[in-house]
């Protein structure tokens, strides 16, 4: 799941250290907006953006424990914030803690003020879906797609979530909606070659397959993706 972090006003140095903080998590360099995120912090230790800030940065180092603490910091400094808890639900997603994500998720999603309730409610039935729950899941994910129809992600997981249950044709509808929507992420790409080898089509999963090295050359899911492609010759 994506993690959110916004922008805040506060003295023009903090102003500064938050900025360049956002900045580096948008090029991926958590470890430089470490660094200017504790530097925020260190002019005021209660801001809950900087805390959400240090959370982000942290989950996305691999540190959960870390950014469990700083998120849970900026919770408590504004309780019952939906984005607050929207990141808490994806941390406890890497986690592997489901039961955790379904509440934070779910309070998140249950927040009339919250703008972006379709991602928390994708989160949720992740959460199920990580229990096996695919009744829970399905509703989840039908739920976030009336309060957007063109998020590409609650596509994904729905046609996950079918491909699970053995319903493949209906995975590949869903996969095909989202890479409408989403055309170069690499696992939707994946996830239709899996379905295409199950449905015996072994050259629309070789055409999928293809897509992903060309996509993620260098990633675990690419590498997957040209063993599968040695296997279809």
């Amino acid at each position: 799941m994506v993690g959110c972090v916004e922008p805040q006003k506060d003295t023009p140095q903090q102003d500064v250290h938050y900025i360049l903080g956002v900045s580096y998590l948008q090029e991926g360099n958590a470890s430089r907006a470490l660094q200017e995120f504790h530097q925020a912090y260190e002019v005021d230790a209660h801001n809950p953006d900087v805390l959400v800030g240090l959370g982000r940065a942290y989950q996305l180092k691999g540190a959960f424990s870390e950014a469990e603490s700083f998120y849970l910091k900026a919770l408590k400094e504004r309780p019952d914030d939906p984005l607050i808890e929207n990141n808490l639900g994806a941390l406890y997603l890497d986690l592997q803690r489901p039961d955790d994500a379904i509440h934070y998720f779910g309070k998140a999603a249950s927040n009339l003020m919250f703008a972006s309730s379709e991602v928390s409610l994708t989160g949720l039935g992740f959460a199920h879906f990580q229990k096996l729950e695919y009744l829970e899941a399905i509703q989840a994910y039908r739920e976030a797609l009336v309060q957007n129809p063109r998020y590409a992600q609650a596509h994904l997981r729905l046609g996950e979530t079918y491909y699970a249950m053995g319903k493949t044709d209906r995975a590949v509808g869903e996969f095909q909606q989202s890479l409408k929507l989403n055309g170069n992420n690499p696992f939707t790409h994946f996830q239709l070659g899996l379905a295409y080898m199950k449905l015996n089509n072994p050259t629309e999963a070789a055409q999928y397959f293809r897509n992903v090295v060309r996509l993620a050359p260098s990633s675990d899911l690419g590498e997957q993706a040209d063993h599968y492609l040695e296997l279809l010759q």
